[in-house]
């Protein structure tokens, strides 16, 4: 059986749409989200924690939310069993957690190898000019004027390479959520055979939903440098972040609810 393909201004367009019909369905759990990205922007050890797990939880429940709606009479549970805002615990909110903690799972390997792999990159960038020795801890700022040109290319390059490949495996792993919802059993690898040939379009897919809000955050953030005030920046970046929960995350999960149903269905 051929490949299934879809078109991800096909998607783009379900996940607006969807957007506008159901967003508020999972309001409740879209505010723990976005409660999870307070804590992490916070900067301590503790409540960055916290609000991982917090973020975790509450994209599970959101998940669990709009999948019963997008894949009705598909194999996932009745949309019945959705409460008020979003604000229930079923056996679909734990499948999808036990997946999320699965990916994060993956996710911590995929970081370390690339972390690794980012260090030697920068020793064998750093073999005629040794690193500088650091006494105190640094602000990004301070440790790109310490790089040589030739470190700093090397560490751009290697971060960039370490970004490519996580949206590549983002993009193979995409189909967890709506498969488990569909299949009602936790499925993460068991999906990879979904996702083959279409890597570079759930990929694209994902740029494109969350370009307006990475590019918003990014001119928050030079906004805050040109005025002086990184501090401005970094608010006007959570900010975005904020509004973007409520707009960029209803839309991805239904733009991947209808990828799956053209994924499943084994044709074009």
């Amino acid at each position: 059986m051929a490949q299934a393909r879809f078109s991800i201004r096909t998607a783009i367009a379900e996940g607006f749409d969807f957007w506008r019909q159901h967003w508020r369905k999972a309001a409740g759990p879209l505010v723990m989200v976005g409660f999870g990205l307070i804590l992490r922007a916070s900067g301590s050890v503790g409540p960055m924690m916290l609000g991982f797990m917090v973020e975790l939880l509450g994209l599970s429940m959101a998940g669990a939310v709009y999948f019963r709606i997008a894949l009705a009479g598909h194999g996932a549970e009745p949309a019945t069993v959705n409460r008020p805002l979003g604000l229930q615990w079923g056996r679909l909110e734990g499948q999808l957690v036990a997946v999320n903690l699965l990916i994060a799972a993956i996710y911590a390997v995929v970081v370390f190898v690339c972390a690794f792999m980012l260090i030697a990159v920068l020793a064998g960038a750093s073999q005629d000019t040794p690193l500088t020795t650091l006494d105190r801890a640094v602000t990004p700022d301070e440790l790109m004027k310490l790089l040589t040109p030739d470190q700093l290319t090397a560490l751009m390059t290697g971060a960039f390479i370490a970004m490519l490949v996580c949206l590549m495996v983002w993009a193979r792993l995409a189909m967890t959520g709506p498969a488990t919802a569909a299949r009602q059993s936790v499925s993460v690898l068991n999906t990879l055979p979904l996702t083959r040939g279409v890597t570079f379009r759930l990929a694209g897919l994902w740029l494109l939903v969350q370009a307006p809000v990475i590019l918003l955050q990014m001119v928050a953030v030079q906004f805050g440098v040109l005025v002086g005030d990184p501090g401005t920046g970094a608010v006007g970046s959570l900010a975005v972040g904020l509004v973007g929960v409520f707009f960029a995350t209803p839309i991805l999960f239904g733009a991947l609810a209808y990828v799956y149903r053209r994924l499943s269905a084994g044709g074009a």
